[in-house]
């Protein structure tokens, strides 16, 4: 009789490869969504950052501010104007509708989580005009985290950001503080614009923000120009001790001078150059979030770019994962192993018995 010209039959092969299939395609349909890490604080913290958005937009209604439905098509009330006295700069108005999703504020916390900050841990936060969607968020994850922050603002806005002049981000945190949804707010605002010190703005324009500065009844910083402007800035958090964090929203004169710093979770003496804010922290032992170039941060993080309508709180990846079943893969994986020992076994007393005959 022909012996066979392998070990294993090709019977013994179809069944093996047959059952393996199964066992994939029983284990790809275990897959279930279940919560990510620091759901509820997540969800809490989106909840507030839309209660904030919702009051906002109540206060630009009252003061009969004109919402640009182009520009603006879901109404939020949080993307100004294109150009005005206080408009410092280009801005990108994708990355201002972007900014617009609450669902940012459950990013934060994931970045909160992991500097490892904890209760009442005081934090520094330099804020700008130029998102202040994003900074709603921002202090939303704050305050669902109970930390301490102590913040300094610049005020003025690039395009599509805070840049009416009688309604500014001072002003729209004004508004949070008596609606009771936040007890913190900025000790002290610089003017922004180039340098942070209102080069680039017209004489009328650093009025209005000098204006907006005194009836938020906050501390002007001033300054002759931009290493001074980072040195008062560095004074007036030091007041306030040491920090366990350093986060930066959306300010780059003072924030990332002298160096090119990417946006997220930095870790602490990750950045070795710049004069800046973040270089000055970071060198110091100080972790930072760094929310700048928003665009790219939404898309690295499941997020949707300039969405129409703003998408839900709690849905997103930043929410719930897929997960498949560790306890049924390692139960297909010791059955497989057990049919592959039977076959084999029985395959090789097959082929030797046939080689005696």
């Amino acid at each position: 009789m022909k012996l066979r010209e392998s070990k294993i039959s090709v019977l013994s092969l179809s069944i093996i490869t047959t059952i393996t299939i199964i066992f994939m395609i029983v284990e790809l349909n275990s897959k279930t969504r279940v919560k990510t890490d620091y759901f509820e604080e997540k969800l809490h913290a989106a909840e507030l950052t839309q209660k904030s958005f919702r009051v906002i937009k109540k206060a630009v209604d009252s003061l009969n501010i004109p919402i640009d439905r182009i520009n603006d098509p879901n109404e939020t009330g949080l993307i100004g104007l294109q150009y005005s006295h206080i408009t410092t700069e280009r801005g990108d108005l994708d990355a201002k509708l972007t900014s617009t999703n609450p669902n940012f504020a459950a990013l934060v916390v994931k970045f909160l989580k992991e500097t490892g900050v904890k209760n009442d841990d005081p934090v520094f936060v330099s804020l700008n005009g130029s998102f202040p969607a994003l900074n709603i968020a921002v202090l939303s994850a704050i305050r669902t985290l109970d930390l301490r922050p102590i913040i300094i603002t610049s005020v003025g806005s690039s395009m599509w950001g805070a840049n009416y002049p009688q309604f500014t981000y001072l002003d729209m945190e004004s508004v949070l503080n008596r609606a009771a949804l936040f007890e913190f707010k900025t000790v002290a605002a610089s003017i922004g614009g180039e340098d942070d010190i209102g080069r680039g703005l017209s004489p009328e324009g650093r009025e209005m923000i000098d204006a907006s500065i005194a009836r938020s009844n906050i501390r002007s910083l001033g300054g002759n120009n931009i290493a001074e402007v980072i040195e008062k800035k560095i004074e007036i958090f030091n007041e306030y001790g040491t920090a366990k964090l350093f986060i930066n929203v959306g300010e780059q004169n003072t924030a990332l001078a002298g160096a090119e710093i990417s946006s997220g979770f930095i870790k602490p003496r990750q950045i070795k150059l710049g004069t800046g804010l973040i270089a000055h922290f970071s060198k110091s032992g100080i972790p930072v979030i760094n929310m700048i170039d928003i665009n790219r941060l939404a898309q690295k993080y499941g997020l949707p770019l300039a969405p129409i309508p703003v998408p839900k709180v709690g849905t997103g990846s930043l929410y719930y994962e897929f997960k498949y079943s560790v306890s049924l893969a390692i139960i297909l994986l010791i059955v497989l192993f057990i049919i592959l020992f039977i076959v084999l076994r029985y395959d090789i007393d097959y082929y030797l018995k046939r080689r005696k005959e």
